[in-house]
């Protein structure tokens, strides 16, 4: 079940009507209706998350488990010692017995027995028939925010395991993110809900401008994408070309499209996910990129990786490795695959080499040059050079083997001959039409405060031909979220 089949939508409407109309016509009391409120979505929640293998139901039980009663733990002890083994506890359970083995066991031992076996003419290790569950890094590092920040006793510690379970697993944000904190998720929990206080409007923009972007321009072009990345060998540097910067935008459609349907799932529900992108192919830089992508992981990782590392309070050479580490951290996170712990060394290496030139050449801004002529064109080269580093990482991100990256890469700086189709320049034309009018949109609307309000009535008046057009323009065959496999 994905939110752009007909089987999310049934399975939505069933939970929204019985949260927001069958609870207060069977429940007077405020208390037990909430009560019962929370035990109903969290069933939502884990049967939503068993659909798609009821094994994977026992795993996220016991991550909820541990952490629970680790926090309780850390919340009652006083002694600094025990709260650090507390802490260490959950960490080693999570990270290494939970997303360690499920995640990188396998890629661990095959990269173990590649190297052993030409000497010992055997492997060292038995590579396991594993199913990945979806979504376990993100539910693994939503638990571990929590019982970091009641170590640092930044949070009180949670004693209804009802509410601590629905955290970690609530439905809209669990198998793709937003990753969400027990801070800023835990206290909307303690808040009554009402049916009158819900944003119709703005949720339904954010759940149809989610499923627009994922189920009519990520999955139109993924069979032009998946058909150059299977064979990059056999096409033309302009088809490379063309595949690496649509992977890298099928990736961002995708993913914000699913992080747009998570939040706006959440806001009928009457909750408030994080946002997750922000306009991110406007960026002129690295840091620029990464502040407005995947912000979620981004913040994650500042507050419990590059932070505690020193973070820019170190030296300047000890910052730039705090930087990459943390980069590479996001890579490792992302997949259980060389190209991915690659990926993210790269765009470490890019962010350390801009911070380096910040330092060799510092931005003087000066308010008299501001209308300068080359304004625009300084933006547009900048734009395009930040946005052609991204397209040219993403061929490690978007590649199936180590081996195919290098190819496409090496195919494009060589001028490779081969196969190249009408289609695939159409593709990538029209996609590129779509992003770039949308973010010109977004930064009108949110960025600059242009936007002008449409009539209640007259919106919602044109969603019925919005979701007959949605309909009719959705390819027949629904492709699962890249990001479930994370």
């Amino acid at each position: 079940m994905i939110f752009s089949d007909f089987e999310y939508f049934v399975f939505f409407l069933f939970v929204f009507f019985t949260v927001w109309y069958v609870f207060p016509a069977i429940f007077s009391n405020q208390s037990q209706e909430t009560r019962i409120l929370h035990v109903f979505l969290l069933i939502s929640s884990y049967f939503f998350y068993m659909s798609w293998d009821y094994r994977f139901g026992a795993l996220i039980l016991l991550s909820t488990a541990i952490d629970y009663f680790v926090g309780l733990k850390l919340s009652s002890e006083t002694r600094e010692k025990v709260r650090y083994y507390l802490l260490l506890f959950s960490l080693i359970t999570n990270l290494v017995f939970i997303l360690g083995f499920f995640k990188y066991y396998n890629f661990l031992v095959t990269s173990i027995n590649t190297v052993t076996n030409p000497m010992f003419g055997a492997d060292a290790l038995p590579v396991l028939k594993i199913i990945l569950p979806a979504g376990i890094s993100f539910f693994t590092f939503q638990s571990l925010s929590y019982t970091i920040d009641v170590y640092r006793r930044e949070i009180p510690a949670e004693k209804d395991f009802i509410r601590f379970a629905l955290f970690v697993s609530f439905f809209p944000q669990l198998v793709a993110g937003p990753i969400v904190t027990a801070r800023t998720f835990m206290p909307q929990l303690y808040v009554p809900k009402k049916l009158e206080d819900i944003e119709f409007r703005v949720a339904i923009r954010f759940f149809m401008l989610g499923y627009f972007k994922k189920a009519i321009l990520s999955d139109m072009v993924a069979p032009t994408i998946d058909t150059i990345y299977a064979d990059p060998a056999g096409h033309h540097a302009y088809a490379l070309l063309i595949a690496a910067a649509l992977g890298g935008i099928q990736v961002y459609l995708d993913f914000s499209g699913y992080s747009d349907m998570a939040i706006g799932s959440a806001m009928l529900l009457g909750y408030k996910l994080p946002t997750n992108f922000n306009l991110p192919f406007i960026a002129t830089s690295v840091s620029g990129f990464w502040r407005r992508w995947h912000m979620t992981l981004n913040s994650w990782l500042r507050d419990y990786i590059y932070i505690p590392m020193g973070g820019s309070r170190v030296t300047s050479v000890r910052r730039k490795f705090n930087l990459w580490f943390t980069m590479f951290v996001s890579g490792v996170w992302h997949g259980a695959q060389w190209t991915f712990v690659f990926w993210g060394s790269l765009n470490g290496v890019f962010y350390v080499l801009e911070e380096v030139w910040k330092e060799w050449f510092p931005d003087k801004k000066d308010n008299a040059k501001a209308k300068h002529w080359y304004k625009v064109p300084l933006w547009l080269f900048q734009n395009i050079l930040n946005s052609s580093i991204f397209f040219l990482g993403a061929v490690f991100f978007r590649s199936l083997t180590w081996e195919n990256a290098w190819i496409h890469i090496r195919g494009i700086f060589t001028f490779q001959m081969g196969q190249i189709r009408p289609y695939m320049w159409k593709d990538f034309l029209w996609i590129l039409f779509f992003l770039y009018l949308g973010h010109a949109i977004g930064y009108l609307i949110f960025e600059k405060g242009k936007g002008k309000k449409i009539p209640a009535s007259l919106e919602f008046a044109l969603y019925p031909v919005l979701f007959l057009v949605l309909n009719l323009a959705t390819p027949e065959n629904s492709v699962p979220f890249i990001y479930f496999q994370f």
